[in-house]
């Protein structure tokens, strides 16, 4: 291989790699339904009434997150662009369940999963992290 086609091979490797990364695109939000790999972890947060510290009377909100394998981004829900924002480099999503669900899965916590459900933005104070999966399925990758 010649030295200038060496320079071409290096100088075009780059864009090949962002091109591979574009090529799978962002997520979009609700109502269409993501699938997300990562490592469920337990984590607790201060809550109501002052959300900034559980050992001043703060009530303690202990929720689900996943911790994403690689980071994500997701494009803004043109219908609602204040509630779902565009996203880049999301690294963790609070996992929305409700208490049957929670109880069903537990034996996932600490391990790496499949989070499968819909995105949406975070707007209240017990949303943790941006970006939140409502659950409809958790299961061990194959």
């Amino acid at each position: 291989m010649s030295f200038t086609r060496a320079k071409v091979l290096l100088l075009l490797l780059p864009a090949v790699c962002v091109a591979q990364v574009e090529l799978s695109g962002c997520r979009s939000y609700e109502p269409a339904v993501v699938a997300l790999h990562g490592t469920l972890i337990r984590k607790t947060f201060a809550g109501p009434p002052n959300y900034n510290d559980i050992h001043k009377g703060d009530k303690a909100e202990t929720t689900w997150l996943l911790d994403l394998d690689s980071p994500i981004c997701v494009n803004q829900d043109t219908a609602e662009p204040d509630l779902n924002p565009s996203q880049r480099n999301v690294r963790r999503v609070q996992l929305v369940l409700d208490q049957r669900t929670y109880e069903r899965y537990k034996a996932l916590l600490g391990r790496r999963v499949v989070a499968t459900g819909s995105l949406f933005g975070a707007h209240t104070a017990h949303h943790h992290t941006p970006v939140l999966l409502t659950v409809s399925n958790l299961e061990q990758p194959h």
